[in-house]
């Protein structure tokens, strides 16, 4: 495949090259996520080198394989679940003897940043500090859900497929961080936080 004949070319037709021998298709995959992976390392880990190792392993890993490689139906997934398991592995919370679907105590921390202009007739501050006191109380695991399906836009299915979950189960988790947040919240912060989820106010 010419991807140079394609200037719009899909992530999924980077791949395809990929996997016959186009190193220039491996760089575009990496300016095409290497960003997002990065910013969602840190939501585990302050390692810097940790996940930018993670990052490059991940890259290099697909060159030495491409011709072993599969054709996933969405490269970000696949590439979201595989950093995932490399920073599991990495940071040592994925232990030997353990499956990966079993990890549930990990660190996971994203936080919210409420721009000044948003907010009319209150203190932008002590309201962000009341929101993040709230996502702070959930487990790691409903806050990367929560990160996944409003930062990243990902569907239900492809929440399992990154989490190693169910799709269920990915259904029930995103029901419980949110009704863990109604009732921790007022009714006044609940709903702009929904608000803020939805304009991605995430660091």
């Amino acid at each position: 495949m010419n991807l140079k004949a394609i200037p719009t070319a899909t992530p999924e037709q980077h791949w395809h090259a990929l996997k016959n021998d186009d190193g220039q298709a491996l760089e575009k995959l990496y300016h095409l996520y290497a960003n997002m992976l990065y910013n969602y390392g840190t939501k585990f880990s302050a390692d810097q080198d940790l996940i930018r190792e993670c990052i490059q392993l991940l890259f290099v890993t697909l060159w030495t394989r491409r011709n072993h490689l599969g054709q996933p139906k969405n490269v970000k997934n696949y590439l979201f679940k595989a950093f995932r398991l490399s920073i599991f592995k990495k940071a040592k919370l994925l232990q030997r003897h353990e499956s990966y679907e079993e990890v549930e105590h990990y660190h996971f921390q994203a936080s919210i940043s409420i721009e000044e202009e948003l907010i009319i007739g209150e203190d932008h501050i002590a309201l962000q500090q009341r929101i993040q006191a709230s996502l702070d109380q959930l487990s790691s695991r409903q806050r990367e859900v929560i990160f996944l399906k409003f930062y990243e836009g990902l569907s239900y299915p492809e929440i399992a497929e990154v989490m190693g979950i169910s799709v269920k189960g990915s259904y029930k988790l995103i029901a419980r961080a949110i009704e863990s947040l109604r009732d921790k919240m007022d009714n006044r912060d609940f709903p702009l936080l929904l608000l803020l989820l939805s304009l991605k106010f995430f660091n």
